[in-house]
């Protein structure tokens, strides 16, 4: 214990004493009252033994003057020294506030330094493991640096091979590109000899509108002749009346009937001239429909040139379209804004002591088209129907495909599992041409030339990143393709493809889905690549038993896969 607090205790101590002390007067003392002397029984029994009185109290007083001299100077000792102690405790309560101050400066001092200790112990933990990975890490790399020596050897190797069929290439771009300039030549001479037959058509048009014209003036001219002989055949009936009325009213006129005979032969040579300019009429008429017919015939010989030229300059348009190269930012803006969402809704016994358990599962896909069949592919990680680390056992499967383009959600009535049964393909059952008209969204196919170019896009489905990478078929098993993977991509922060990503051709065309980091399924015949007997309903003809025997059996067909494919 501190020497200040103990001298303090021993103060309170001796106060505490001094206060609890009491003077009180015995029991049968006798007090003196009215100048009454009280005389002790000592002072009786010593006057009894034959002492003189006077001298003992002589002596009694002597003894209490001295008792009363040293009892002042003891009261005038002790009140020094009470004062003194009061002044020592003041001092020792002021020494004890600071003492106390210290001790809390000091406790606060002793908390934080343990917290710092705390800190810098969990630090030096932290830093411990962290040499230990580094430790770890080193050995490693220390243990690959001879792969990585063999792995430079091979690049060293694939280099040059590389170099060599970029020579190629180049050769072949060249080649290429006097194609293209031969093409464009062609399509120049092509875009001229259609502009000089469609000025053709323009004329032969304007020939066809005139002699049009001509025919309608023809049929016109014709509808009036065809009047002016009804009318005369009209006068013909009348002046055959007259004659009946005049032959019947004035039998004996001859000259009038003779003169009415003449009047009907001059009609009568009227009409024979009027016959023969109908016939002439006619005449011209056939002569302008042949003419009309020839002219439709070389309209139509110019409309057909101009189709087979037209067809020729999409044909040509095709073979450039084909060999032109998307950008990357543009094949993932069109991914982006035409991507759906999965949902799958499943229980499965995943709870604690076996209870059921109810989860959701999401991802990002697209719409893909294969003639008339409308569908998508998901990679299974993660889903209800994922194959490892081991199996779900399902009780019930129902799912949805939504985006904000689709007017209704589209229900997820089945699903199936492809050859590598880590690929999910669900059918959609939907018309695609409704779909078009009916929504903006735009529906993806697979190329029909998957390997026109060496490079690919992959799109993270799941984060939104995207990269550029090369790409390869496998050499023995073309249902996969290879994609460059970048062994340090957690050191330098380069996009790297991982399990699930989707890979586009430099087309924006859905090339596979990657099934790990280095491979990706390949996405081509895939009708003829559908597991046999994979077909699983969901919703509420959703088969528990035979779903979970399918994973079951699923599972165990991963194992029988290339290592380099797992």
């Amino acid at each position: 214990m501190n020497r200040s607090l103990l001298l303090v205790v021993c103060d309170f101590l001796l106060l505490s004493i001094l206060a609890l002390a009491r003077f009180d007067v015995p029991e049968g003392a006798v007090i003196a009252q009215d100048d009454q002397k009280v005389v002790s029984k000592e002072v009786v029994e010593r006057i009894s033994d034959g002492e003189n009185y006077d001298d003992v109290v002589a002596e009694l007083e002597a003894t209490n003057e001295t008792l009363l001299e040293n009892l002042s100077s003891d009261n005038d000792t002790l009140v020094q020294q009470k004062l003194e102690l009061e002044e020592q405790i003041a001092q020792r309560k002021k020494e004890l506030e600071e003492k106390e101050r210290e001790i809390e400066s000091r406790d606060a001092v002793i908390a934080g330094n343990e917290e710092a200790i705390k800190e810098a112990k969990q630090e030096a933990e932290e830093l411990e493991a962290q040499r230990e990975e580094i430790e770890r890490k080193r050995e490693e790399l220390m243990k690959n640096n001879a792969a990585s020596q063999k792995e430079l050897e091979l690049l060293a190797r694939n280099l040059a091979e590389a170099k060599r069929k970029s020579d190629e290439l180049a050769a072949l771009k060249e080649k290429t590109q006097r194609e293209a300039e031969s093409v464009k030549v062609e399509l120049a001479a092509t875009q001229e000899k259609a502009k000089a037959e469609e000025k053709a058509a323009a004329e032969a048009k304007a020939m066809l509108l005139a002699e049009k014209r001509r025919s309608d003036a023809l049929v016109e001219s014709t509808s009036k002749i065809d009047q002016k002989i009804d009318s005369l055949n009209q006068g013909l009936e009348g002046v055959g009346k007259d004659l009946k009325v005049v032959g019947q009213g004035l039998a004996g006129v001859g000259e009038k009937i003779s003169s009415v005979t003449e009047e009907v032969s001059n009609v009568k040579k009227d009409v024979s001239r009027v016959g023969e300019e109908m016939a002439g009429v006619k005449e011209t008429v056939v002569g302008v429909s042949e003419e009309v017919a020839g002219v439709g015939d070389q309209v139509e010989s110019i409309k057909k040139e101009v189709e087979e030229t037209a067809a020729v300059q999409q044909e040509n348009f095709r073979k450039l379209n084909d060999r032109q190269v998307r950008s990357v930012n543009e094949i993932f803006t069109r991914y982006d804004e035409n991507k759906i969402r999965l949902k799958l809704n499943f229980v499965h016994q995943g709870g604690f002591l076996g209870a059921q358990k109810e989860e959701t599962f999401s991802m990002d896909t697209i719409i893909m088209l294969d003639g008339s069949f409308a569908y998508s592919l998901v990679h299974a990680k993660e889903s209800p129907f994922r194959l490892s680390p081991r199996p779900r056992k399902l009780v019930s499967v129902s799912g949805e495909i939504t985006s904000p383009k689709l007017k209704a959600p589209i229900p997820v009535k089945e699903i199936a599992f492809m050859d590598d049964p880590r690929i999910l393909i669900v059918p959609l059952y939907l018309n695609p041409v409704t779909l078009k008209k009916e929504s903006s969204i735009e529906i993806f196919e697979a190329p029909t030339n998957p390997y026109l170019f060496s490079e690919a896009v992959v799109v993270d489905a799941k984060q939104g990143r995207f990269g550029q990478t090369d790409f390869i078929r496998d050499e023995k098993d073309s249902r996969y393709i290879k994609v460059k993977h970048n062994h340090f991509a957690f050191i330098t922060g380069s996009f790297d493809p991982g399990k699930g990503d989707l890979v586009f051709s430099q087309k924006g065309e859905l090339l596979g889905i990657m099934v790990n980091n280095d491979y990706a399924f390949h996405v081509k015949n895939l009708g003829s690549r559908i597991h046999g007997g994979s077909r699983t309903i969901l919703g509420d003809s959703f088969a528990a038993e035979k779903t979970n025997g399918l994973l079951s059996s699923l599972s165990k067909k991963l194992f029988g896969l290339n290592n380099k494919f797992r």
